[in-house]
C-alpha cells in the first residue's frame, strides 16, 4: 500500500500505534556503579535518582534506527558512545529488553546530565523514533522524536 491509497492513513496509524505500545512495554535497564536499575515509563525511578543526584537523563540506542532490524548494530551503538563522549556526557551501559520475546534486546546507554532537547537532537540523528527520558523526581517518560 502506498501513501494516498485508501487505508494507508489508518494502516500507518496501526503501525505507530503497535510501535508506542512495544516501547511502553519495555523495561529499560541500566547498569551503575555495580547496581543494575530496570526504568519503567511511567513510573519514577528512586533508586536511579539517588545515583544521579537528581540530573536530567535519557536513554538512547542507536540499534535498529526506525525500528528496522539492523545488522551494524554494533557500529552504531560505539558511534553513539563516541558521539556523547564528545559532549563531555556522563554515560552509562544499558539495554532496553521487551516484554513480548519478538524482538531481540537492543544495547542502549543513559546519559546523565543531558537537557532533553540535545537528547532528541542525537536520537534523531540516530534515526531513532524514541527515547526515554527523565530527571529527579519525575516519572520516565516515552519521548516520540521521529
Amino acid at each position: 500500500m502506498n501513501f494516498g491509497e485508501p487505508g494507508y492513513a489508518s494502516e500507518q496509524a496501526l503501525i505507530e500505534k503497535a510501535l508506542i505500545l512495544a516501547y511502553q512495554n519495555t523495561t529499560y535497564r541500566v547498569l551503575i556503579r555495580g547496581e543494575s536499575i530496570d526504568i519503567r515509563i511511567g513510573y519514577r525511578q528512586f533508586r536511579l535518582d539517588e545515583l544521579l543526584w537528581g540530573k536530567p537523563w535519557a536513554f538512547i540506542s542507536a540499534c535498529n534506527p526506525g525500528s528496522v532490524r539492523t545488522s551494524d548494530n554494533p557500529e552504531r551503538h560505539r558511534a553513539l558512545l563516541e558521539k556523547l563522549d564528545e559532549l563531555g556526557l556522563e554515560r552509562h551501559p544499558g539495554t532496553g529488553v521487551p516484554d513480548r520475546g519478538d524482538w531481540p534486546p537492543e544495547e542502549s546507554v543513559l546519559a546523565a546530565g543531558i537537557a532533553e532537547p540535545e537528547a532528541i537532537r542525537i536520537g534523531r540523528e540516530f534515526g531513532q523514533n524514541a527515547i526515554v527520558c527523565g530527571e529527579g523526581g519525575q516519572a520516565a517518560r516515552l519521548v516520540m522524536v521521529s
